[in-house]
């Protein structure tokens, strides 16, 4: 998938000088340490900025060790369509599943995304379901995505009405336990949908440039290039036709993910009968409420400290710790049976 901007011709020209320094300074492969010399790239300010790549059958066949090898980090895969001709008829991406299979092989992480083109409920709900079948049973270290980009689609209901279906789909796909996330265009997003509706999800802007210039909310990943290139290396060894789509991303997402128990993954939780003692595995806050949103009332110093839990929230993830009249994480990263 790739979008290209209004100012794309505009950048062609004004960065090609600043293209060619970069293309002749960097002789490797593990793009994501390239630093930009032209202007401000959300995510640069980030602590994490990680190289990847996003694919589908046109990128067929693919040799993931070597594109392990050369670099790549993670990589999201098209899970599906729907028929450019009929939006009712869905279909999996041929390489899904070899895909996936692959890239597990070598311990690529991955997440997929979906070329949508839901324009009411009806269609939103019909595409949720079917991302959800085709997902089933697989883990995803990555969000699974919605590629909301489809001009015919855009052009076919009010910014209402598309915002109000890309939410259905995203939600539903969210309440069977996923992260998700939407793919799109900076002027899709500013024109023909309602951003401020959209921004509890992360984001993942395609532009093709030296630097992205969606500065509405705070991006999760930027899709940077792929046949069009201002940045690395477009070619890539292992890809079939040795080019695919390039991106950054600023989310520890695999951490997040499977501490959250979501895309497949269990719950990374303690679960014992009431009462039980945990002890800490390091610093950790105590919270006034279940939530990471809460205020913090106490933050334990260090391993080894023991507390009594006497309930535990709805969802599973805190346990009310008594002595501090407060909520810790059960989390099995952060504390274990005391």
């Amino acid at each position: 998938m790739s979008l290209f901007d209004e100012e794309f011709y505009k950048i062609l020209v004004r960065n090609i000088l600043s293209f060619i320094s970069i293309y002749k300074n960097y002789n490797g492969f593990i793009f994501y340490k390239v630093k930009l010399n032209n202007g401000h790239q959300e995510g640069d300010k980030m602590a994490i900025k990680v190289w990847g790549i996003d694919v589908s059958k046109y990128n067929h066949p693919i040799d993931w060790k070597k594109v392990k090898n050369a670099g790549v980090k993670f990589a999201i895969l098209r899970v599906g369509f729907a028929s450019t001709s009929n939006r009712n008829k869905l279909y999996v991406d041929p390489y899904f599943e070899e895909f996936y299979k692959g890239a597990k092989k070598v311990g690529m992480p991955v997440g997929a995304y979906f070329y949508s083109r839901c324009n009411s409920v009806e269609t939103a709900k019909k595409e949720a379901e079917f991302i959800l079948n085709a997902i089933k049973g697989k883990q995803f270290e990555y969000p699974i995505w919605l590629d909301v980009e489809d001009i015919t689609t855009l052009k076919s209901a009010s910014r209402s009405t598309l915002t109000t279906a890309v939410v259905t789909c995203l939600e539903k796909i969210k309440n069977a336990g996923y992260y998700v996330g939407i793919y799109s265009g900076k002027y899709i997003l500013r024109d023909q949908l309602n951003d401020e509706k959209l921004k509890k999800y992360d984001h993942w802007i395609a532009q093709y440039a030296t630097r992205s210039t969606y500065t509405t909310y705070k991006i999760s990943m930027w899709q940077f290039g792929g046949e069009v290139n201002f940045l690395t290396r477009k070619k890539i060894p292992g890809i079939g036709n040795d080019v695919a789509d390039q991106n950054y991303c600023y989310k520890d997402y695999p951490t997040i993910i499977k501490n959250a128990g979501l895309n497949g993954f269990k719950q990374n939780y303690l679960k014992f009968e009431l009462p039980f003692y945990i002890k800490t595995l390091g610093k950790v806050n105590i919270r006034k409420l279940p939530s990471t949103d809460s205020q913090i009332i106490y933050t334990v110093p260090g391993k080894g400290i023991k507390y009594k839990i006497t309930k535990i929230s709805e969802n599973g993830k805190w346990g009310y710790a008594s002595y501090r009249k407060g909520w810790i994480t059960l989390n099995k990263n952060y504390v274990e049976k005391g």
